[in-house]
């Protein structure tokens, strides 16, 4: 059976709200490395077992979990695990940018001192984490940095759509084993974007979010040039976020 050479605890879902539990810990399971590699098959019956449910609030989630771009479900074959390449990778970078844009453009107009307050604890944290060392918790610490943002937007469409991408950034980052490059830079860059929030300038902060995620597109693509023969395969795409 799928997943049997690393197995996670897996806990019974609550009878209460199973189609949201269901999605929220099947999200969890399948993007946070332990339990799945890229483009490994996943049993539908299995995880139903294991789980205590039915199936039924399984395939909600997975079809969900399709819409966003972590799993495939490929017909007559089964369920599998997205196995992300480079030109996939770029593609979700591109669209974080506009996402992100907008998103500190709308927060800039609806933020609250105190939000502004938890987002510089973060960014506190995140140096840090970088001072020991600590790439995985800055990592972590960065992506939610990012969501803390879309939730101040106070749009829930535009929320969605980034919960959606930033859960194919977690997943991009167990799959590859990034390489940590310029995350200092990525620090300074948050230090920007919370500035323009700060002064309540929607034009800068959407401005900093799209120079931030440009300049990791543009890095991403730097790392897939065509590398010497010994180098090729080391070749690593980047952990900044």
């Amino acid at each position: 059976m799928s997943g049997r050479g690393n197995t996670a605890v897996v806990r019974k879902l609550r009878r209460s709200s199973l189609s949201a539990d269901a999605y929220t810990f099947v999200r969890e399971l399948f993007t946070n490395g332990t339990r799945y590699k890229p483009g490994e098959k996943i049993s539908v019956e299995e995880l139903s077992r294991e789980l205590g449910v039915s199936r039924t609030p399984l395939w909600g989630a997975i079809n969900r979990l399709e819409a966003e771009g972590i799993v495939e479900i490929v017909p007559r074959q089964g369920v599998y695990l997205i196995n992300y390449d480079p030109d996939r990778v770029l593609e979700i970078y591109e669209a974080r940018e506009a996402l992100e844009g907008m998103a500190a453009r709308l927060a800039a107009e609806k933020i609250t001192e105190r939000q502004i307050a938890a987002l510089q604890a973060n960014i506190d944290e995140q140096r840090d984490q970088l001072a020991e060392n600590n790439v995985e918790r800055y990592h972590a610490l960065a992506l939610e940095f990012h969501e803390h943002i879309a939730r101040m937007a106070q749009n829930h469409t535009l929320e969605r759509l980034l919960t959606s991408i930033l859960a194919q950034i977690r997943a991009m980052g167990v799959q590859h084993n990034y390489m940590p490059m310029h995350l200092p830079q990525s620090c300074d860059d948050h230090e920007k974007l919370i500035k323009a929030l700060r002064q309540r300038d929607p034009d800068r902060a959407e401005h900093e979010a799209r120079t931030h995620m440009r300049d990791l597109s543009e890095e991403i693509r730097r790392t897939l040039q065509p590398q010497p023969s010994g180098l090729a395969s080391e070749r690593k795409i980047p952990a900044s976020v």
